[in-house]
Order: C-alpha cells, then sequence, then structure tokens
C-alpha cells in the first residue's frame, strides 16, 4: 500500500515518490521532509543518468534498511512504444543488486502512471494533474509525514 504521492526535483529531474506501508519503521513521520531530504541524500551520493526525463521512486523498508526502487524514463517521444525504463535499487545509499526490481503493487502503481501519461498532451501535464487513481487496495490515502 502507497500513501499519497510526493513530488521532488533534483537537478532538473522531476521525480515522482510513493512511499510505501511500513516505511515508517525507518523514516519519521514527525520529521517534516524526511522523504525528501532522504531522496536528495541517496541523488547526491549516486549518479543517474544525465538523459532522465523523469523518475518514479518506490520507498520501501526492509527490516531496519530503508530501500529505494528508482525508475528511470528516459526517450519519452522518440521510443515508439512509450518510454525506455530502468530500474535501480538501493539499500540504504548503496545499489543493491540481489534482491528484484520490484513487487506487484509497484507493477501495478507504474502501469498507472503510465496510462496516465499517455492521456495527457504533454510531460508538464503530466506532472501537473493529480496522479492517477489507484485501486483501493493499493491507497492509504494519507500523507506519509503528519507534521505540516
Amino acid at each position: 500500500m502507497f500513501y499519497n504521492p510526493q513530488f521532488l526535483k533534483i537537478n532538473g529531474t522531476r521525480i515522482i515518490i510513493y512511499p510505501s506501508k511500513g516505511l515508517e519503521k525507518v523514516l519519521d513521520r514527525n520529521k517534516q521532509d524526511s522523504v525528501k531530504n532522504h531522496l536528495k541524500s541517496l541523488y547526491y551520493a549516486n549518479n543517474f543518468p544525465e538523459d532522465s526525463e523523469y523518475h518514479i521512486v518506490i520507498l520501501w523498508n526492509e527490516g531496519e534498511d530503508i530501500m529505494s526502487d528508482i525508475w528511470i524514463f528516459t526517450k519519452v517521444k522518440s521510443w515508439g512504444s512509450g518510454p525506455l525504463v530502468d530500474a535501480q535499487v538501493f539499500r540504504k545509499m548503496k545499489r543493491e543488486y540481489s534482491i528484484g526490481v520490484s513487487a506487484g503493487n509497484g507493477l501495478v502503481m507504474l502501469g498507472r502512471e503510465e496510462e496516465h501519461r499517455r492521456k495527457k498532451k504533454s510531460l508538464t501535464a503530466y506532472f501537473k494533474d493529480p496522479r492517477p487513481k489507484l485501486p483501493s487496495y493499493l491507497a492509504l490515502n494519507e500523507d506519509f509525514e503528519k507534521a505540516k
């Protein structure tokens, strides 16, 4: 299940963030911008493709570790079947190679995001409009951070 998505821009790359249920075990929900601060640290500690047009990040926990699935979208207009997509998984701040790239919940959400993007006339419209409605079994319908 996912908390309400958040948005961030790092070095010109637009990022849609989906915090998952369980993230509260590794990030403080009472600390404003805890999700964004984590991602800024992660992005500045690692290199991501400069030709990225946008990213969708799923944040989750595995035990006491914060996990970040970063879906990297490129060639949105030039790739005939939709964007070219790569995925990188991080445990804390380091790339993780011994775990799969997603779970079923993430795939459903990513599919809804891609359907939403295809209905828009531009990437600007895609980011400006509200996120797509997720199935009730995936939507927590609350913000991750309680502090405002």
